[in-house]
């Protein structure tokens, strides 16, 4: 008799927990495809980088845990709220409590274990397709094949029924020692309103805000200032955030207050008091939970941009400093040994040998001056290439020639700081080299290896006549590096390179093969530690190389990392909020078929019925958005500043479209959902 009561209970109320029986279902999927992913034997073959993979997903699996276990735990207690009136009957008609507690446990471990089963049915699938995805990256063959990972099973369920009966027992053990009275009336109950007054409101809503703007301006400072403090300030920044945004949701329903219903004009208009009624009851119930949605929100916003940031910045990085297959750069111009190993193991298409120069500083690092690029990774000196070397390489990557004139120069730089070094010429357009006024033609922003090859954020490109009187300059500082009277220190790059295009893309094996032709010796170095001078030895190698194919299979693996990585966590992260956000206004409908038939009884039609359910959904799920929108942008900017080395601001302002494009698309389906099931639930009265 109780099973089939409980079973009829639980059916009735079904309707209103579909949301959250399908965002089990996917979370279970996503945990399997994504455990099946690191226990994959195949994946972390692809590269040496890939191990980390596996390490990467245990890591954030602890994040995820804790967001399912708040999600379970929020919706159990939820409709064990909804359902305690039931259980209070039940009671008081003499079946004990702990008859009462085992029937919620079986039905919700029923209920877990077929969205677990079906879980692991779509986990399966979603796997082939995450695979197929890392092996098109990684340009590998793969053929779709069903493959059900035990062991994948295993930790997937060890993760799900592990928060599952944690949360079971702290229902069982709520069950148990509520009395009668409480259950009967659990369901009238919600979060308490911390902050009783409404003067004590307006002063926390004022507070939260200059804790917003405070914790804004503070992370501003810590990224873009480099002193100790930095961190600390980042640190105070983060706290002052949190504080903000919960006591923000805490006291925003006294401003509504005070902003529109206590203005007539607006209050009265159409069905502003009866939606803004409504928001502010469930938001003064609610406060805590709206404070943890919107730091959810503020985290996928940041997070996910910060992901897509450091992505643009190894793309950028790689098509900007290898745009050859082969880069070796040497302190002697003897490259036969390396010559022959790169002929022997690839299809050469080209092969050049070039020298670089280095000369004072002619000023230009000025260009700089005011901008987050001052005082990064420029040193007392300044890259030089002949216009006949800058050619060559210009042809074998398939860009024109360009021409100069005796008293001509051209600055190749990265495409980050051309703009710099385009407003600095248009006053000052003319240097000196080797003693001679030179005019700089142009500036050009083709990708040259700029990054730490062929200079660091740029090159000057001068005719073939000035390179006798600049060798001899380069002759001399290296000559005197090191030199204790020298007034400054010059860090000078190896003056020989080599580099390479390639039929098809080399691998980390020949990456490693070529490493291994260097010499190399041991560098004994002494220095004062802890006011004691020692000793210790340092290798180091005649130069270094540098190959695409090994560059390239570490960005993968890293992209695929920070990627897929950012996607669980943000899907996961909008799914549980979103869930709770649908079953509060879902299991709300019943109470709302009264009010809304009072209104129609008021004379509202049917259409202006349904738009005032839409904007009460509406309202409902945008309030826990408005703060990580508006916060996120200033943080996102300030954050990026350290990533322009390589990232451009119209990327900035690109990502941050992409990352809330998808949080507002998934976010809108579930509002969506939402909006249909409560607008059917109320018509089912009409």
């Amino acid at each position: 008799m109780l099973g089939k009561l409980s079973f009829r209970n639980a059916k009735r109320q079904a309707k209103d927990y579909v949301i959250y029986f399908i965002t089990v279902i996917i979370s279970v999927a996503l945990m399997f495809s994504f455990n099946s992913i690191a226990v994959s034997s195949d994946i972390k073959e692809l590269s040496s980088s890939m191990e980390y993979f596996s390490k990467a997903i245990t890591g954030i699996s602890v994040i995820i845990i804790l967001i399912m276990a708040w999600l379970i735990n929020y919706t159990m207690r939820f409709m064990l709220e909804k359902r305690s009136k039931e259980f209070g009957t039940y009671e008081i008609l003499g079946i004990e409590k702990k008859s009462i507690s085992n029937m919620f446990t079986l039905e919700n471990l029923i209920i877990g274990g077929i969205a677990f089963i079906i879980g692991i049915v779509v986990g399966t699938f979603l796997y082939q397709v995450l695979n197929s995805i890392i092996m098109n990256l990684f340009n590998q063959p793969y053929q779709i094949e069903i493959v059900f990972s035990l062991k994948a099973v295993g930790i997937t369920a060890l993760y799900f029924f592990g928060i599952f009966v944690l949360v079971l027992l702290n229902c069982r053990r709520k069950i148990k020692k509520t009395k009668v009275y409480d259950l009967l009336y659990l369901d009238k109950k919600n979060e308490n309103n911390m902050i009783k007054n409404s003067k004590g409101n307006i002063v926390t809503f004022l507070i939260s805000v200059i804790l917003l703007i405070s914790a804004v301006v503070i992370n501003h400072q810590g990224f873009t200032n480099a002193s100790n403090m930095a961190g600390r300030n980042v640190f105070i920044a983060i706290i002052m955030l949190i504080l903000g945004i919960y006591l923000f949701y805490i006291s925003i329903s006294s401003f509504i207050v005070k902003r529109y219903l206590n203005n007539k004009s607006r209050k009265y208009k159409k069905d502003n008091m009866f939606l803004y009624r409504n928001l502010i009851s469930k938001i003064n119930t609610m406060s805590v939970m709206m404070g943890t949605i919107a730091l959810m929100f503020t985290i996928i916003l940041v997070g996910g941009n910060v992901a897509l940031l450091m992505n643009n910045m190894l793309n950028n990085e790689i098509e900007m400093g290898y745009p050859f297959e082969i880069m070796i750069s040497k302190e002697d111009n003897d490259f036969s040994k390396f010559k022959e190993y790169i002929s022997e193991n690839t299809d050469v298409k080209d092969m050049y040998e070039y020298r670089l120069y280095n000369i004072r500083k002619t000023g230009l690092s000025k260009a700089f001056e005011g901008t987050q690029f001052e005082g990064m990774g420029v040193e007392e000196i300044e890259t030089v290439m002949s216009l006949t070397d800058y050619n060559k390489l210009r042809e074998m990557l398939g860009y024109e020639k360009v021409t100069l004139k005796d008293d001509e120069i051209i600055i190749n730089s990265l495409k980050t700081v051309k703009n710099l070094f385009e407003k600095y010429i248009e006053e000052n357009n003319t240097i000196k080299i080797a003693d001679i006024d030179v005019k700089i033609k142009e500036i050009r922003g083709e990708n040259l290896a700029q990054i730490g090859f062929n200079g660091y954020y740029y090159t000057i490109i001068v005719p073939d006549n000035l390179i006798p009187m600049i060798a001899k300059e380069d002759e001399n500082l290296r000559n005197n590096s090191g030199n204790a009277e020298e007034d400054v220190a010059y860090y000078l790059d190896f003056g020989y390179n080599l580099v390479a295009t390639t039929e098809s893309m080399t691998d980390e094996k020949f990456y490693d093969g070529l490493n291994e032709l260097f010499e190399k010796k041991e560098l004994i170095v002494a220095e004062e530690i802890n006011g004691e001078e020692q000793e210790y030895s340092v290798e180091v190698t005649s130069g270094y190389a540098q190959t695409k194919g090994e560059r390239m299979s570490q960005a993968k693996s890293f992209y695929a990392i920070i990627s897929f990585l950012a996607f669980y966590i943000a899907l996961i992260f909008v799914m549980a909020t979103a869930t709770l956000l649908a079953i509060q206004q879902l299991s709300d409908s019943e109470k709302y078929k009264y009010r809304y038939e009072l209104l129609k009884k008021l004379g509202m039609d049917e259409l202006e019925i349904n738009r005032t359910i839409f904007k009460q959904i509406l309202f409902y799920f945008a309030t826990p958005m408005l703060v990580p929108i508006v916060i996120s942008i200033p943080i996102i900017l300030s954050v990026g500043g350290i990533f322009t080395i390589a990232v451009t601001m119209e990327e900035i302002f690109r990502n941050m479209l992409i990352v809330l494009g998808m949080l507002i698309l998934v976010y809108g389906i579930y509002f969506i959902a939402t909006n249909v099931q409560f607008d059917r639930n109320i018509n089912g009265s009409r």
